[in-house]
């Protein structure tokens, strides 16, 4: 037998371990590092989703402040256009500086259930209260804060012929409030500042409130005297930048619903939060593209007639002042102006409602003719301004515009009859648009004065007899 062989002994300095302790070292190191990484990774993805859910709520909240001043503004606005149509007026300004004033203001201004304003308050030259009616009813304007609405009419004395508007309140609440000294369409604006003030009320009622709700996307909106705890809440000011209301609303919070669908999934973090990222900044291009075109359309409803839906005057000056440069000889441009004949009957039998009524069917039977015209708008009261572009005789198109008025107008119960008489100037060069309203404008007050219910052209004859 040969000898037997024994194992070395594994205790001794003559064999290695199978892991050395720098290995374990490293391998503690490595994955100290790896566990090191992953917390930090945790922790900049809970980081990151916290500040998203935080900033998704701030854009919301930002969103919805400024599309609830935005309505407060619009709402302004509107009624600084009504106050416009109504303080242009020249059967206006005689009646309120006739002795006839109040039954004037009454029937015509003070209509209950009107949809444009609510309340009007007319203030004398020196300032004192003239008349005041709120809902069809005479009420005391002490009610309304009196400081702020003389300010505004002081302003809109001083003004640059342009209404101006702010917020009022009210025995009841709060109302928008435009002001606009009253006068002749032909009156020179600087002589008009000591004229009496017209002051249109528009109250801000639950009716009101929901609309504004509905239309800018803000749920829960409501009308507070003071500001709410837990809400987000829009001070309203008077012109004197005193609040006297606060819009307030819940905040949608779309930051923490986001938050609590995604908390389940924060272990697969990494695909989670590519997929939240891009729907954020999905959202957020969305919303913006949305607030742009409520933008637009602000823009666009600035530039319109509330009453008839065509340009208002900026509006038509504004295209006009397009068209002018572009005149050529062989496509002049052509000015019609065109005023209504017995609109002030209309007004002084049935109302200023019902003249309001037949205001927007008359545009209507005018939009008609839109084809032939590059431009139509109201100018303001009955006077209504077609801008004509290329070579059709702008004399046959005036006239057939006039025979479309020669079937009556059906308001309500009543079968109205009123022609029109229109003024037209043609250039075949480019021409100050101002210059050329003004000569439309003397052709159709010769049409007036040769009889109404015509069609005059400008000469230059006119402005002779006109010396």
């Amino acid at each position: 037998m040969g000898k037997r062989r024994t194992l070395p002994d594994q205790t001794g300095s003559g064999i290695q371990p199978l892991v050395t302790p720098g290995q374990i070292w490293s391998i503690s190191v490595v994955t100290g590092v790896f566990l090191a990484v992953a917390v930090a990774l945790l922790l900049i993805v809970s980081h990151v989703v916290l500040s998203m859910r935080e900033t998704a709520n701030t854009i919301d909240d930002e969103r919805a402040t400024a599309a609830a001043a935005a309505a407060v503004a619009a709402l302004e606005r509107r009624l600084s256009l009504t106050v416009r149509d109504n303080a242009l007026w020249d059967e206006a300004y005689d009646a309120v500086t006739s002795d006839t004033a109040q039954a004037w203001i009454l029937d015509n201004w003070g209509i209950k259930d009107y949809p444009l304003y609510d309340g009007v308050i007319v203030l004398g030259s020196d300032g004192a209260v003239l008349s005041a009616y709120l809902e069809g009813e005479p009420f005391d304007p002490s009610l309304v804060s009196g400081a702020p609405l003389m300010t505004l009419a002081a302003r809109a004395r001083d003004g640059d012929d342009a209404p101006v508007s702010g917020l009022a309140g009210t025995g009841e609440g709060i109302a928008a409030a435009a002001a606009m000294p009253l006068r002749r369409f032909d009156m020179d604006p600087a002589a008009s500042r000591d004229n009496p003030v017209l002051i249109l009320l528009k109250v801000m009622d639950e009716a009101i409130v929901e609309v504004i709700s509905k239309d800018y996307q803000i749920a829960g909106l409501t009308l507070q005297s003071d500001p709410l705890a837990n809400r987000l809440n829009l001070a309203l000011k008077d012109v004197s930048g005193a609040p006297i209301g606060f819009l307030s609303w819940p905040s949608r919070q779309p930051g923490d619903r986001a938050f609590e669908r995604l908390q389940p999934m924060l272990v697969v973090a990494g695909a989670i939060l590519v997929v939240f990222l891009l729907m954020v900044l999905a959202a957020g291009v969305l919303e913006s593209l949305r607030l742009r075109r409520i933008a637009a359309i602000a823009e666009y409803q600035a530039k319109r007639d509330p009453l008839s839906g065509m340009l208002n005057r900026s509006g038509f000056m504004e295209a006009l002042e397009v068209l002018a440069p572009n005149t050529t000889p062989g496509r002049p441009l052509t000015l019609h102006m065109l005023d209504l004949d017995g609109f002030k009957q209309v007004n002084d039998t049935w109302g200023h409602a019902v003249g309001d009524i037949l205001i927007a069917a008359v545009a209507v039977r005018i939009a008609g003719f839109q084809e032939y015209f590059a431009a139509i708008g109201r100018l303001g009261g009955d006077e209504f301004a077609l801008a004509q572009t290329g070579s059709l005789p702008p004399g046959g198109l005036a006239e057939r515009v006039i025979q479309a008025f020669s079937v009556p107008f059906t308001v309500g119960e009543h079968r109205i009859t009123v022609s029109a008489s229109i003024g037209h100037a043609t250039t075949t060069e480019p021409l100050n648009p101002a210059e050329l309203m003004r000569r439309a404008d003397m052709a159709m007050y010769g049409a007036k004065d040769a009889g109404k219910h015509r069609a005059l052209e400008y000469r230059t004859e006119m402005e002779r007899r006109k010396g």
